[in-house]
């Protein structure tokens, strides 16, 4: 936001000063900047638009001096933020306009300087660099957002009409790679997730439609979760159990607009259940790896982790060491030195002298063996 001030402030100018001065002159916005070339008698004065900051130097005036007020009132009553006058042909302010520019609140300055051009280009370049700066801070500002819960409630009411209190995921994938078991497995959801509405008062609809090679289910609740785990948990699970044979993940249930934490859960504890060949795995049940999933989809926490690792094997490329794998072996053992030995098949004293190498690298010398531990079980959780 540019203001009367910070174009006053512009060094293009050998001298500018009030000529008349208003309250809170100097704060008021400035959106434009414009000249005045022209007499009043040619009646154009709706050219000029709220904001702009005017500068002219009521040439005119010098064959008309009744019409420098006139021109000058024109100006004031288009809410223009300022206006600057070059005292050429006009040297003082009357007492009429003194007291019109204190009514509006526009503010009238005298300025001097050689090249009216100069000011006008040093003017709009201030404004244009507000102007990007202004769509920057506007674009990080999207960066940066939250989820919008108002929006994610709408798209869950656009995609399935769902106005309920809170939603529960599933996420199923066929053991099968293929159309047909995708599609039967569809069907099947489709009918117990329907079966497991009507016999809960408290859901309010359910949903279910094919993503990516997956079967996506929902449950919307009229009311709001009681506990962490709710009592539809275990329910839920063996409901969806009676369609088949598959692998299945269960998010925790949520508010509506956190549904795309739901979906996320649903992802992330399927992805387990495949890892571990199992039918189903609830996101209220993965513990460390509820938390190993929350690491790799955030991006500065994989950056991090990133920078750590990269310093050690960095460091392992230029001297052919092995600080890299000690140190998630280290990470693995939970910081038990014995342990990480029999992991790497080293002597302990040797798992001691690369971990004191470790703190050298990353530069927490500081650290002790416990602290290191902690780090590095970070560094390695995704």
């Amino acid at each position: 936001m540019i203001t009367v001030g910070d174009i006053c402030g512009l060094p293009v100018f050998d001298r500018i000063w009030p000529a008349c001065t208003c309250e809170n002159a100097f704060d008021r916005v400035v959106t434009g900047v414009g000249t005045l070339d022209h007499e009043p008698f040619t009646k154009n004065y709706d050219l000029f638009t709220p904001g702009e900051f005017i500068f002219t130097s009521l040439g005119f005036a010098g064959h008309y001096p009744e019409l420098a007020d006139e021109a000058i009132m024109a100006l004031m009553e288009r809410n223009v933020s300022a206006l600057a006058i070059k005292p050429v042909a006009l040297k003082e302010i009357s007492p009429r306009v003194a007291q019109y520019s204190q009514e509006s609140g526009v503010p009238l300055f005298f300025y001097e300087g050689r090249y009216l051009e100069r000011i006008i280009a040093s003017a709009m370049n201030l404004l244009d660099a507000d102007a990007f700066d202004s769509e920057r801070t506007h674009l990080i500002d999207e960066i940066l957002a939250p989820s919008d819960e108002q929006a994610i409630r709408s798209n869950f009411f656009d995609i399935a009409g769902v106005t309920g209190a809170t939603i529960q995921c599933v996420a199923l994938s066929p053991l099968s790679e293929d159309e047909a078991s995708l599609r039967a497995l569809l069907r099947n959801v489709v009918d117990v997730l329907d079966a497991y509405g009507n016999r809960w008062d408290d859901v309010e609809r359910t949903f279910v439609c094919p993503y990516r090679g997956m079967v996506l289910g929902f449950v919307s609740f009229k009311r709001p979760p009681l506990k962490a785990i709710a009592i539809s948990d275990a329910d839920l699970e063996k409901c969806v159990a009676t369609a088949g044979h598959f692998r299945c993940g269960i998010s925790q249930e949520v508010t509506l607009g956190e549904g795309d934490i739901a979906l996320r859960q649903a992802m992330a504890a399927l992805n387990t259940a495949q890892k571990e060949q199992v039918e189903s795995v609830r996101w209220t049940t993965l513990r460390l790896d509820a938390f190993r999933a929350a690491a790799s989809t955030d991006r500065m926490y994989m950056r991090a982790s990133h920078l750590v690792k990269s310093l050690l094997y960095d460091y392992d490329e230029d001297h052919e060491s092995e600080l890299g794998t000690t140190a998630q072996a280290f990470a693995e053992a939970l910081g038990e030195v014995k342990m990480t030995a029999e992991l790497l098949f080293q002597h302990p004293n040797t798992v001691r002298y690369r971990l004191k190498k470790i703190k050298e690298v990353l530069a927490v010398e500081h650290f002790s063996d416990r602290e290191l531990a902690v780090l590095l079980m970070l560094t390695y959780l995704s």
